[in-house]
C-alpha cells in the first residue's frame, strides 16, 4: 500500500491551458508526472464552482448528500447563509483516514474554516472571516508558521483593471511561493501520511488575466499583451517549479495526484437572468411610487454594472476589497435602497427567482420559500415546466442556435437529503462563453451584457493527473470528480463507504496490484462536520468578500 500520499489541488487547471505550456517545455516537471503516470480530463460538478466541486472532491459525494450547492445556501427560509466547514454534511477523505489512525495534513482547502480537530494539523481557506485568527489546528500552527514564513496567505485581494496587470501577478507569485515554501516545510518537519494541499493563484490568474494570454479576447488591450503575456505565461512556469518542489519534498516512493475544481475558459457576455424573468412576467414587481421610480431609473442604467464599469474607469475597483465588512454592508444595503433589486419584489404574484452562478432557478414555492405563492403539486410542476419551456425558447443573439445547453430538475442531478435546498432547476449555457449571473438580484438593466471585471470564468471539465507506485504509466481516462476519494482510500487499502457516489479508478491502477488487493466496501458511518452557530457579522463579512471577487455577480 502507498507509503506517503500527496494531492496538489491546483484550483482552475485545464488541460486547454496546460498541454500548450507543456508543449511549449514550460511545465517538464507536470510533463514527467503525467507521462510516467495517468491523466484524465475531470468531469466537475453542476454548478462548477469552487466549494461544491472541492467537496464533492473531497467527500465523494454530491452536493444532495454534502450540502454544498453554491457560495450561499439556503437553510430553511434563510437564502444567502455562507458556506463553512459546519455546513458540510458528509465527511472528507482526510476525516475518514484520521478516524482510521493515519496521520493526515490539509492545507488551504476551500470550505475548511473553521478548522477541524483531526489526527495531523489543518490551515483553512480564503472562506475564513477576515480579522479571524484561529484557522488553524492546532491553534499554535498558526505562530509557528507566520514566525517562519510572514503573515499567512489566506486571501487574494488583487483585482484587474487598466494600469494594474504588474500588481495583480506580483500577488499571485507571492501566494504561489508562500504555500509552496509552507507545504514543503511541513512535510519535511511534520509527521503525516497523507497531505491534501490547495493553490488558489491558478484560479484567480485565470479569472484576472485571460485577456492577457487570449489576445483574442474581446476584453484584450494589445498594448497591455505585448507588455504583460510573457511574465503570465512565466507565471505557470512557477507553478511546475512549486509543484516539482512539493513532488520532491513528499519522497521518491509517495503517490501523487493532482487536480482541479473545475476547467476554464473565456467569458463574453454576462446574463442577468432575474432581468430576463420580469421581462418573461415570471417576476412580478411591487405596486407603488417608490418601486416605479426605481424602475425607471433602472432603465435609465442606474445599475451595479454601471457604478463598477464607472469604478474600474477611474481605477477606484479595488475599493471593494478595501471598504471593510462594514463600509461594504452599509454601501449594500444603501444601494438596495435605490437601485431596483429583490427587495423591490411583489412575492405574492411571483413564480421564479435566479440565486447563483451558471443557472440556478428556484421556483417560489408555497411552505418553504418565506413568502410563497405557488402551491405544491400540479402547480408546482406546471411552473417547472414553464421555466423549462421559456429556457429552451432562448436563442443565441449572434448565431440563431440555442442559447441554453443541457437542463436539468434538482432529482436529475442530485441525490439525498439535502436534495430539497436545490435549485428547482439547473442548466448551462451551450456556449460557456456567456456566463449566467443570478446572486446579486439585479446586476444590469439588460439580460445580456458584455462582461466587465473577470475575463475567464470556469468550465465542466478540469484536470487529474496520478502518478506513483500502484498507477499505470501512460494510462489515458475520463473520471469525475467524486471518484477522486474513494480512488484515495483503495490506494491507503481501507473500506470505501457505500455512501460514497465516486467509482474506484480501476483504470488507471496496475493490474496486479489489483488483483492482489480486492476492494472493500463498508456502511461504515464516519464522524462529519457539526453543525455549529456563524455569527451574523462573519457570514456578512464572506458574502461581502466573495462579491468583491466576482463570485457573487
Amino acid at each position: 500500500m502507498s507509503n506517503k500520499f500527496l494531492f496538489i489541488g491546483l484550483d482552475g487547471c485545464t488541460y486547454d491551458v496546460l498541454d500548450p505550456l507543456m508543449a511549449e517545455g514550460r511545465m517538464p516537471r507536470l510533463q514527467a508526472l503525467i507521462q510516467n503516470g495517468a491523466r484524465a480530463s475531470l468531469e466537475t460538478t453542476v454548478p462548477p464552482i469552487t466549494p461544491t466541486a472541492w467537496v464533492s472532491m473531497s467527500t465523494g459525494t454530491n452536493p444532495g448528500k454534502h450540502s454544498i450547492f453554491e457560495f450561499l445556501l439556503r437553510r430553511g427560509d434563510q437564502m444567502d447563509v455562507p458556506i463553512n466547514s459546519t455546513l458540510r454534511d458528509s465527511p472528507a477523505v482526510w476525516d475518514i483516514l484520521s478516524d482510521l489512525g493515519k496521520q493526515v495534513m490539509v492545507t488551504n482547502m476551500p470550505v475548511t474554516y473553521p478548522p477541524k480537530p483531526l489526527n495531523g494539523l489543518m490551515v483553512s481557506d480564503f472562506l475564513t472571516p477576515l480579522g479571524k485568527t484561529d484557522y488553524t489546528y492546532p491553534a499554535e500552527l498558526r505562530e509557528e508558521l507566520e514566525s517562519r514564513f510572514g503573515p499567512y496567505r489566506l486571501y487574494i485581494t488583487e483585482v484587474y483593471t487598466r494600469g494594474r496587470v504588474e500588481q495583480v501577478l506580483d500577488q499571485l507569485y507571492d501566494e504561489l511561493e508562500y504555500k509552496t515554501k509552507v507545504g514543503c516545510y511541513l512535510m519535511q518537519h511534520k509527521p503525516w501520511d497523507f497531505y491534501f494541499t490547495h493553490i488558489w493563484s491558478t484560479d484567480r490568474c485565470q479569472h484576472e488575466l485571460w485577456h492577457i494570454m487570449d489576445p483574442t479576447h474581446p476584453m484584450s488591450d494589445q498594448a497591455e499583451v505585448a507588455k504583460y503575456r510573457d511574465k503570465v505565461l512565466k507565471f505557470w512556469e512557477k507553478v511546475d517549479e512549486s509543484v516539482g518542489r512539493l513532488v520532491d519534498a513528499a519522497g521518491p516512493n509517495a503517490t501523487i495526484m493532482m487536480g482541479s475544481d473545475h476547467g476554464f475558459g473565456p467569458i463574453t457576455k454576462f446574463l442577468c437572468f432575474n432581468v430576463w424573468m420580469i421581462e418573461e412576467g415570471l417576476i412580478q414587481l411591487k405596486p407603488g411610487v417608490l418601486t416605479a421610480l426605481k424602475k425607471l431609473f433602472f432603465k435609465l442604467g442606474l445599475t451595479p454594472e454601471m457604478g463598477y464599469r464607472v469604478s474600474m474607469a477611474v481605477g477606484l475597483a479595488k475599493l471593494r476589497l478595501a471598504l471593510g465588512v462594514t463600509n461594504r454592508s452599509s454601501v449594500q444595503k444603501l444601494i438596495n435602497k435605490i437601485m431596483l433589486s429583490l427587495a423591490d419584489v411583489d412575492w405574492s404574484r411571483t413564480k421564479a427567482y435566479s440565486k447563483g452562478n451558471y443557472g440556478q432557478i428556484f421556483i417560489n414555492l408555497k411552505g418553504r420559500e418565506p413568502h410563497g405563492w405557488v402551491n405544491p403539486g400540479a402547480e408546482y410542476e406546471a411552473a417547472c415546466a414553464e421555466v423549462i419551456r421559456k429556457l429552451r425558447s432562448l436563442k443565441h443573439p449572434e448565431t440563431g442556435a440555442d442559447l441554453i445547453g443541457p437542463i436539468w430538475r434538482a432529482e436529475e442531478i442530485y441525490s439525498g437529503p439535502h436534495v430539497k435546498d436545490a435549485p428547482d432547476i439547473s442548466f448551462l449555457p451551450a456556449d460557456m462563453r456567456y456566463k449566467p449571473l443570478g446572486t446579486l438580484d439585479l446586476t444590469s438593466n439588460r439580460f445580456i451584457t458584455d462582461v466587465y471585471g473577470n475575463s475567464g470564468d470556469h468550465r465542466m471539465n478540469g484536470f487529474y493527473v496520478a502518478n506513483g507506485p500502484h498507477i499505470k504509466p501512460g494510462t489515458r481516462m475520463s473520471a469525475n470528480i467524486v471518484d477522486i476519494a474513494p480512488t484515495i482510500l483503495y490506494l491507503f487499502g481501507k473500506p470505501i463507504p457505500r455512501d460514497m457516489d465516486g467509482s474506484l479508478l480501476r483504470e488507471m491502477i496496475d493490474e496486479s496490484f489489483l488483483t492482489t488487493n480486492k476492494p472493500v466496501y463498508t456502511d461504515q458511518e464516519y464522524e462529519s462536520s457539526e453543525i455549529e452557530s456563524f455569527s451574523e457579522e462573519d457570514n456578512e463579512e464572506v458574502r461581502e468578500r466573495l462579491r468583491s471577487l466576482g463570485y457573487l455577480g
